[in-house]
């Protein structure tokens, strides 16, 4: 794509959001006063970039270039003089320390006529990915910018973005078209394909919808950084918990609609594993460390019991600390205070086993009985045995994978067992009920499947039930086990 054609659909995508269209925009003035305020500089600016000018949509400071200059009343500037043309061409932040030293802009006006001495920009994206402007700051006088620095304008700038664009989608949103081969408009609707096609608008659907979620929690997270580093002043120890929670619950927000999106993506797209070494115990600790302030809330203990023997294992760690996770934030929810949730690794030959589960002094060991009934898509073993493992308290025979690798028969039902009644439908009301939300649940079991392995609930209603994780042990390309 040529740089004609590139600018042409950029103004365009300008033009398709109103941007020029206001005079004022709320969300525009916040974020140069408080880009102004936190980087201490008398000037910033929030330019727009047309096709011949930068145009300022906000600005902070103009005045102290001199009385009625005309920078400040026609809140303009020719894009062939301006510093922000190349932030906007190159889609990187630029930092100026010294104009008069810096060998493209030394004699541009705003260097001789304003007194500009030091400049640090940086673009504002859209989410499809054009630059239509700049968020930038001035001083009079040589400054070095940090990283600092760069890395909080960038911040609100794409705060800034997000924001109008989710404002303006508000207002008026059309409806996402879906493209071939999902338009069904175009669809030769056989009735032996209908299930086909209505599984594909649903991906598709799924898809746009949590694009959308994405950027109004970018928001909130950005804005939580922004208050947690105290630019209006001290916060109470109350606020920073606050802040703590909430930029915490963003980011466990945020990796569902990121799992969602990659596992929403088509079966051919390329989203194989990144094994490497890991060391298992390590991994379960650094899961723990993450949730230990949600138990702590919930007047919990999270404890890690670890079998003697293997500790390194092929893994994609990454995904392997999104299932820990997804299921141990599902406990603590689930569970009463006074709970201690427990984590405990084994092996059996060939296959890595996790267990899940909580105990209560009272209440005594497994699942909350309402968490048993609510996993719809869970396979529910029931296995008895006398011997007692004496690391997890469970039966031996339940932590042998081999007598429930099919994931289908019961060996030992009871009729009051829970797993008995969800599958004869008595429990549908509970399942649908249920205040928890099990799309993390749903999640870790792709994220299993795509090792290879299985998440199930295992246990009998006397020994209590739980969460296991079976994974085999993988293998690199070429490499034999």
């Amino acid at each position: 794509m040529n740089v004609t054609t590139r600018e042409r659909q950029r103004l365009l995508v300008m033009e398709e959001l109103g941007i020029l269209d206001s005079e004022s925009i709320p969300v525009f003035e916040e974020a140069t006063q408080t880009a102004a305020h936190f980087l201490d500089t008398p000037i910033c600016i929030l330019g727009l970039m047309e096709q011949d000018r930068q145009r300022f949509k906000s600005a902070v400071g103009l005045s102290r270039l001199g009385l009625m200059n005309k920078l400040a009343t026609s809140r303009q500037f020719p894009r062939s003089e301006s510093f922000c043309a190349y932030v906007v061409d190159s889609h990187q932040a630029l930092a100026i320390e010294n104009t008069l030293t810096h060998p493209a802009f030394a004699s541009s006006s705003l260097t001789h006529q304003y007194g500009i001495r030091s400049y640090l920009g940086v673009p504002l994206m859209t989410s499809n990915g054009f630059c239509v402007g700049t968020l930038a700051v001035m001083d009079v006088i040589t400054r070095r910018f940090t990283e600092r620095d760069v890395q909080f304008l960038e911040l609100t700038a794409r705060w800034s973005m997000s924001e109008f664009e989710r404002n303006q989608a508000g207002v008026a949103k059309p409806i996402p078209s879906l493209e071939p081969p999902f338009d069904l408009n175009s669809v030769d609707f056989n009735p032996s394909e209908q299930p086909v096609i209505a599984d594909q608008v649903k991906i598709q659907l799924l898809s746009h919808l949590t694009q959308e979620l994405r950027t109004p929690l970018t928001s909130v997270m950005g804005m939580a950084s922004v208050l947690t580093r105290e630019i209006y002043g001290p916060l109470t120890a109350k606020q920073k918990e606050y802040l703590d929670i909430i930029h915490n619950s963003g980011q466990y927000l945020l990796s569902l609609v990121n799992e969602i999106i990659e596992l929403s993506s088509p079966k051919d797209s390329p989203r194989g594993l990144n094994l490497a070494s890991v060391d298992i115990e390590m991994l379960c600790q650094q899961a723990i460390n993450t949730l230990e302030h949600a138990a702590q809330r919930r007047e919990q203990e999270i404890r890690l019991s670890v079998e003697p023997g293997r500790r390194i294992w092929l893994l994609d760690k990454d995904k392997i600390r999104q299932i820990l996770y997804h299921l141990i934030f599902d406990v603590i929810q689930s569970s009463n205070a006074g709970s201690i949730v427990r984590l405990h690794v084994s092996h059996r030959g060939r296959n890595l086993n996790i267990a899940v589960w909580v105990s209560h002094p009272w209440l005594g060991e497994g699942l909350p009985y309402a968490e048993v009934c609510a996993q719809p898509s869970l396979v529910i073993t029931n296995v008895n045995s006398t011997d007692v493992d004496p690391y997890s308290g469970f039966s031996l025979s339940e932590l042998d994978s081999d007598l429930v690798s099919d994931g289908l028969g019961l060996t030992a039902v009871v009729e009051e067992d829970p797993a008995e009644k969800w599958r004869s439908g008595e429990l549908e009301g509970d399942r649908e009920n249920s205040p928890h939300s099990k799309l993390g649940l749903l999640l870790s079991q792709q994220l299993a499947e795509m090792h290879g392995g299985q998440i199930k609930i295992q246990g009998t209603p006397e020994s209590g039930y739980r969460y296991m994780i079976n994974l085999p042990q993988l293998a690199e390309p070429g490499e034999n086990l």
